[in-house]
């Protein structure tokens, strides 16, 4: 779930439509300087899906320990490994070259969980949050080998979080590349939903297999668009309309009372745009 703050209520966004946001952006990746996704259904499938697994709690949100609606950025490790162990399974039933994608990416987030957990300020509750994350880390190792078999990939060689260094093979780099697309819309789709402009910049996005990887400078000419720089898209703006459902920004009693005022919300939307210049 986003929980975007706008004036004295929450703008309340599940991660299944952000990611769906997610693809259709994927969708118009391409252009004189960056190449389209390749394989093209494939790549675009992972990115709409990288959130896939959310309706796990979205369908029934929950609160954080202060009694706000759970944003994702706080999800707890016991619901975030769940969450994305499910994002990797349902990516992988529709396409092993998704779900490989997939993969990758919840093992990334699983990464920075866990060195936010190694830090010594985190040793009063951190033992057991580390520990479901090795299990969840181990799992996706298994999972990644698998589908390289599978699709004929190397599993002789040595991976950094999934991936194998730059060059290696034309096969490798196209991987990268579609990794880091994939982590590119992820977070231009989380700046127009989150609110607060949660990225200034957008590091490592590769213009075409094998290429020097560039960083996107991002603006917020104004609330819900965005402009970035370089253009990455074949048209010179997109928009889309993302669903929502708004409850007022207070902290609740009680998940009972929470979950009653989301239920009986109406589902709205909220037109994004995303421009060359603002």
């Amino acid at each position: 779930m986003i929980r975007h703050q706008h004036g004295n209520e929450y703008f309340l966004f599940t991660q299944d439509d952000h990611a769906r946001l997610s693809g259709h952006l994927a969708e118009q990746f391409g252009n004189e300087r960056f190449a389209q996704p390749q394989p093209r259904k494939a790549v675009i499938d992972a990115v709409a899906m990288h959130d896939s697994g959310w309706p796990l709690h979205d369908d029934e949100p929950t609160l954080d320990g202060s009694g706000l609606p759970l944003h994702v950025f706080g999800a707890p490790i016991p619901l975030a490994t769940r969450v994305w162990a499910e994002s990797t399974r349902r990516a992988r039933d529709v396409n092993l070259y998704s779900g490989l994608l997939v993969s990758i990416h919840v093992f990334a987030l699983s990464a920075v969980s866990y060195q936010h957990y190694s830090d010594p300020s985190q040793r009063q509750h951190s033992a057991k949050e580390l520990f479901a994350l090795n299990k969840f880390q181990q799992l996706q190792i298994e999972v990644q080998e698998k589908i390289r078999h599978t699709l004929g990939l190397r599993t002789d060689i040595a991976l950094q979080l999934g991936l194998a260094p730059r060059r290696t093979s034309e096969d490798e780099d196209l991987l990268r590349a579609n990794y880091h697309l994939l982590r590119a819309m992820d977070q231009v789709s989380l700046a127009l939903l989150c609110g607060g402009r949660p990225f200034s910049s957008i590091e490592d996005v590769t213009p075409r297999p094998g290429a020097e990887p560039v960083d996107f400078r991002v603006g917020y000419p104004s609330e819900w668009m965005l402009t970035v720089n370089p253009w990455p898209f074949g048209i010179e703006r997109i928009e889309m309309e993302l669903p929502f459902r708004r409850v007022p920004a207070r902290v609740y009693a009680n998940l009972e009372s929470f979950r009653a005022t989301y239920a009986a919300a109406p589902v709205e939307n909220q037109l994004v745009r995303l421009a060359r210049t603002g």
